[in-house]
């Protein structure tokens, strides 16, 4: 995956890169840009030359290259069945902390601190998530409204402003209530959030901050992206936590 740059400041980026591997997915653009001695403009150039949209892509790509999940074919013992889904899990989480950014999770900890008012959009798989999302806010005294069809995402709209702000949470991305609902909580102001696996699905593209996560199935379900969403809840509640006893 590292890639040769053309001037001396990305070669020694390209070496860097070289000598960490995985462990590029630890480090924020500030880290490498230290460690190398270079700006961090030159190691965000060196990932264009890598072919990769900046180094949030380029540690998509690295987190993609770990082993895949191993499915469950049926053939199996319980204790290996056992051991699948432990390991899915585990490799879920990681290589989510690795594609979520630092610089959105902060922007959405921002977002939530300062918000009058939530509204979670989540149907499915994602209500779940969402249910959890506003027990962990309710420690915190944030009350947050959740939105399951198009009809209540629709009216919960009437009122919005600047000062609201509207979350959507979608594995895929493509759902089409969900993703047309943020479009049009974005058309009136408010600031829009989503949690997804998919950074360029619908439902992103409509979104302020993205909050990507990955994960793949689990015997047909998106179990295990579920459990990386929930890491997500679970970093912006301690987002939030820190944000008040720092504030």
């Amino acid at each position: 995956m590292p890639h040769s740059g053309s001037g001396h400041a990305e070669q020694q980026v390209a070496a860097y890169f070289a000598a960490q591997g995985a462990g590029i997915l630890n480090l924020s653009l500030s880290e490498i840009a230290a460690d190398c001695g270079v700006s961090e403009p030159t190691v965000v150039r060196y990932c264009r030359r890598a072919g990769y949209a900046g180094l949030k892509d380029y540690k998509i790509a690295l987190a993609r290259q770990t082993p895949a999940i191993e499915p469950i074919t049926g053939e199996e013992s319980l204790a290996e069945v056992k051991r699948k889904v432990f390991a899915g899990c585990v490799e879920s989480v990681q290589s989510s902390a690795a594609t979520l950014s630092d610089e959105a999770l902060a922007r959405a900890v921002a977002l939530f601190a300062s918000a009058d008012n939530i509204d979670v959009y989540a149907t499915g798989g994602s209500a779940p998530v969402a249910s959890y999302l506003r027990h962990q806010l309710l420690k915190l005294g944030i009350r947050t409204n959740i939105c399951s069809d198009r009809t209540s995402m629709m009216l919960s709209q009437s009122g919005l402003s600047a000062s609201d702000v509207v979350l959507a949470i979608s594995c895929t991305g493509v759902t089409a209530s969900v993703a047309e609902a943020l479009a049009s909580a974005r058309a009136r102001g408010a600031a829009t959030l989503c949690i997804t696996n998919v950074s360029d699905s619908a439902v992103a593209k409509s979104a302020d901050v993205v909050l990507s996560t990955s994960g793949g199935t689990f015997l047909g379900s998106n179990a295990f992206a579920r459990l990386a969403q929930m890491a997500v809840v679970d970093a912006l509640f301690a987002g939030l936590v820190l944000a008040r006893k720092q504030g």
